[in-house]
């Protein structure tokens, strides 16, 4: 798995930024999604080119018993 790395800024007027890096697909969402129920609406919301990439395939174990 790669290394997903939050970046959260809060500005002098309360406004809240949430930067997700290293997550591919919508892994940014479901990362971001508690922290986003947490705070209230969402009034921006912004996708980074690696929203739209496909997230890596799991590991599978391929059996060559017959």
């Amino acid at each position: 798995m790669d290394k997903q790395e939050l970046e959260i800024t809060i500005d002098t007027n309360g406004k809240v930024s949430i930067k997700v890096a290293g997550a591919k697909g919508g892994q940014c969402l479901d990362i971001t999604k508690p922290i986003e129920e947490a705070l209230g609406e969402v009034k921006v919301r912004e996708m980074t080119p690696e929203y739209y990439e496909q997230p890596a395939e799991p590991f599978k174990v391929r059996s060559n018993q017959r």
